[in-house]
């Protein structure tokens, strides 16, 4: 892997925790689930999971790069944002189908998270630069 490719990595870490934090906030708006702990317990999960989709989203665009449908570099990174995002929830409705009593599908978690995804995608978007992607394939 290329050091350019390993600093758009890296910046994904910042950028996920940023929205993780920005998730708990249009949550509080929104009302879409309840908050599970404290308020120190959800920033430091929300931080984590943020962190981890934010480098899952960038491995993919690093891998990807120009294979992606779209010339644009956002479109590619809210596609797979995006789609990362169809593949959990799809693995969600499994287990919903598994155990319905503890996993249920909540339709406006759903339709939250399906635009928190396109956000994540924006954020990453500016940490993408082009020459990450050239050098990478």
């Amino acid at each position: 892997m290329n050091t350019s490719v390993e600093r758009f990595i890296l910046a994904a870490i910042p950028g996920g925790i940023i929205w993780g934090w920005l998730s708990m906030v249009v949550n509080s708006v929104s009302g879409a689930f309840a908050f599970e702990g404290s308020f120190v317990h959800d920033l430091t999960t929300f931080a984590t999971g943020g962190a981890i989709f934010g480098v899952l989203v960038a491995g993919f665009l690093s891998l990807m790069g120009d294979k992606l449908p779209f010339k644009s570099r956002l479109l590619r990174a809210v596609f797979v944002s995006t789609s990362l995002w169809i593949l959990l929830r799809i693995g969600g409705a499994l287990l919903s189908h598994m155990d319905n009593e503890r996993y249920h599908i909540v339709t406006s978690q759903t339709i939250q998270g399906f635009f928190m995804a396109i956000i994540l995608g924006c954020i990453l978007y500016p940490l993408w630069k082009k020459e990450s992607v050239d050098q990478a394939m």
